[in-house]
């Protein structure tokens, strides 16, 4: 208990300053590459969003045309080249501070998700208990980003810059709508099981 609530303290003291929410950001987003890689990766199952399409791109190119790079993770290439209209559009609707901070933020997670090594075998037998963790995973470390006042790209910066506009087409309708379609391609293309612990993963993700 005296460890937790010290531990709490520490972390108040860092998020009052702009440079402490800097770098809880940074964490929360290595967090987030580290759930998908460790526990999501070794499964073939796809997270939500833009990386979830960048990580089908990846097994398409290697089940299909034999495209296969084994020292990275190309999803974490493709969603960086998914990102990067975007991120032009960040900086043109959500202003200068936001838009750095997103790029920032989107380079460094593209890069961790490229870089940090993906188990050639599950780490846990479960299956459910991996997806599970992953998404625990993305959940902890995505609420660290968006609480400290940043993203690291995908479907929320289309959501804000739709809601800025006064679209009727929330950030969250907006992201189902996506990821209905990211999981119906995920059945038509791998099999049932892929399909429904992908959408676990993403159910998981946002509880």
């Amino acid at each position: 208990a005296k460890f937790l609530k010290e531990g709490c303290i520490v972390f108040n003291s860092t998020m009052r300053t702009s440079q402490g929410r800097l770098l809880v950001a940074a964490i929360g987003v290595i967090i987030m590459s580290a759930g998908i890689n460790i526990f999501t990766t070794p499964l073939q199952l796809y997270t939500s969003g833009l990386m979830g399409y960048a990580q089908m791109l990846r097994t398409v190119l290697d089940q299909y045309f034999g495209l296969k790079v084994t020292s990275i993770d190309l999803a974490g290439v493709f969603y960086y080249m998914i990102n990067i209209p975007i991120m032009l559009l960040t900086m043109r609707s959500l202003g200068r501070s936001f838009a750095l901070k997103t790029v920032a933020y989107t380079s460094l997670f593209s890069l961790a998700t490229a870089l940090i090594p993906v188990p050639a075998v599950p780490v846990v037998d479960d299956p459910l208990t991996c997806v599970i963790l992953g998404a625990i995973c993305v959940g902890v470390g995505d609420g660290l980003v968006l609480t400290c006042g940043c993203s690291s790209g995908g479907l929320d910066v289309i959501g804000l810059c739709l809601s800025k506009k006064g679209s009727s087409f929330t950030v969250g309708r907006f992201s189902l709508t996506f990821n209905i379609f990211l999981y119906a391609i995920c059945l038509f293309l791998f099999n049932v099981e892929v399909a429904i612990y992908s959408v676990i993963y993403n159910f998981a993700t946002v509880m």
